[in-house]
């Protein structure tokens, strides 16, 4: 019997600062539950929040968003970013069983269907993480999943790929490439909507509800202060997805 659909939330690069505060004077809350009460995530099967929760790793930032997603009618995955603090993330959100030797890394089974999520908090994928994901999706013949919160690939963003791309991603790659049922990676960090190759598989870059950066320009130019999120449609042999951003019809 053919598997149903899932329907897939990502929301990366929340950037919230100390409570409702506003950062870089966006107001990062109001553009966070734009994304979050947006009715393109009306009756998900899943949400991801894919890293940089917080701008500066404070507590208020963690509670905020714990405090909304605490009536999420939904599973909810989250992962780390380079400006999480882990230890205090692990006071707010249940990451339980999920951390080994001070990273964030999982494995969520859904409806019979496997994802995967590493961390990429201090800009790389650790040996460790590598060899368990190899590990690991070598056991499951379906194809599955894969979140991170850095881009394992150069993305053509001449701001971000000069100053703030994965630092090890020969190693990322190498592993990647022996894991043939994943097909589908996706990832934030990079404020911007892209899409890349590597090899076989495809790396979509969500944008952040935080703010957009311009891919163009090799120094840091705001192209947008509107909100983009990610809604993924997975199936059996069928996987689509679609960008929204505040101003998308």
């Amino acid at each position: 019997m053919e598997r149903r659909v899932l329907k897939i939330g990502q929301i990366s690069d929340t950037h919230i600062g100390e409570g409702a505060s506003l950062v870089q004077d966006i107001d990062v809350c109001k553009n966070f539950l734009t994304a979050y009460n947006s009715p393109t995530m009306k009756d998900l099967d899943l949400l991801v929040i894919s890293g940089d929760l917080a701008d500066n790793a404070t507590p208020g930032a963690y509670s905020y968003i714990a405090d909304i997603i605490k009536d999420c009618k939904v599973p909810v995955c989250i992962i780390p970013g380079n400006h999480d603090n882990l230890e205090i993330m692990g006071k707010y959100f249940d990451l339980n069983g999920k951390i080994h030797n001070g990273k964030c890394y999982y494995r969520y089974d859904i409806d019979g269907r496997s994802i995967f999520f590493l961390d990429s908090a201090d800009g790389t994928v650790s040996s460790e993480q590598l060899s368990w994901l190899e590990q690991e999706t070598s056991k499951i013949d379906d194809e599955v999943l894969l979140f991170l919160h850095h881009p394992p690939c150069l993305c053509g963003h001449k701001f971000m790929d000069l100053r703030y791309s994965m630092k090890n991603i020969v190693e990322v790659q190498a592993t990647l490439s022996k894991i043939n049922n994943l097909k589908d990676i996706f990832v934030g960090h990079y404020h911007s909507e892209m899409v890349e190759k590597i090899g076989d598989k495809t790396v979509y870059v969500t944008p952040s509800t935080q703010m957009q950066i311009d891919p163009n320009i090799s120094v840091f130019c705001l192209s947008s202060a509107a909100p983009g999120w990610r809604v993924i449609e997975w199936g059996e042999n069928f996987m689509e997805t679609k960008v929204y951003f505040s101003n998308t019809p």
